[in-house]
C-alpha cells in the first residue's frame, strides 16, 4: 500500500518594529511554501503601534498568497500574543477594529493555525523582525528633517 499523502501547510511568520508607543514602525513577514520556496514582505507606517503593525504584517502576509496557495492551509506564528489570541477570538478586539476586520476577511474560509512562539525561537522570526527593522529604518531616512523651533 502507497504511503497516505500529508498535506503540508504554508508557514507565514509575521514581526513588527515600533519606535515609540505611537510613533514610527515597521512590519515583515516571510511565507515559506511546502515546495521550499520563500516569499517575504515588509512596509512601515509613521504614526502606528506595534499591535497595528503586527496584524498589518499578518494581512499582508495573506494578501500575498495568491492562487492554489489559497486553497493550502496556513500556520502563523507571531511573537506577539495580542495577534494570536484577538485571531483565536481570545482576546478584545475593540481596538484596531479596521485591521481585524481586513484581517477577518483574508482568513474567511481559510484553514488558519494561530500559533505564539516567543520571540527568536525561530530562524524565520529573525528574519520578519529584520524585515520589519529596516522598512522603518528606511522610513525614518526617507522622512524629511522636522524644523526646530
Amino acid at each position: 500500500m502507497p504511503p497516505k499523502h500529508i498535506e503540508r501547510s504554508i508557514l507565514l511568520v509575521v514581526s513588527s518594529i515600533c519606535q515609540e508607543a505611537h510613533g514610527p514602525g515597521g512590519w515583515g513577514y516571510v511565507a515559506c511554501f511546502p515546495t521550499g520556496l520563500e516569499k517575504e514582505g515588509h512596509g512601515s507606517a509613521e504614526a502606528t503601534t506595534a499591535n497595528r503593525m503586527e496584524i498589518t504584517a499578518t494581512i499582508e502576509g495573506f494578501r500575498s498568497l495568491r492562487g492554489r496557495d489559497r486553497a493550502t492551509a496556513v500556520r502563523v506564528v507571531s511573537a506577539s500574543a495580542y495577534l494570536v489570541d484577538g485571531a483565536k477570538g481570545g482576546r478584545d478586539r475593540s481596538a484596531n477594529t479596521d485591521l481585524w476586520t481586513k484581517l477577518d476577511a483574508e482568513t474567511r474560509n481559510r484553514s488558519v493555525i494561530w500559533e505564539w512562539e516567543p520571540p527568536n525561537t525561530m530562524l524565520y522570526q529573525s528574519q520578519a523582525y529584520d524585515l520589519a527593522r529596516r522598512a522603518l529604518k528606511r522610513a525614518l531616512a526617507e522622512a524629511p528633517a522636522k524644523e526646530e523651533p
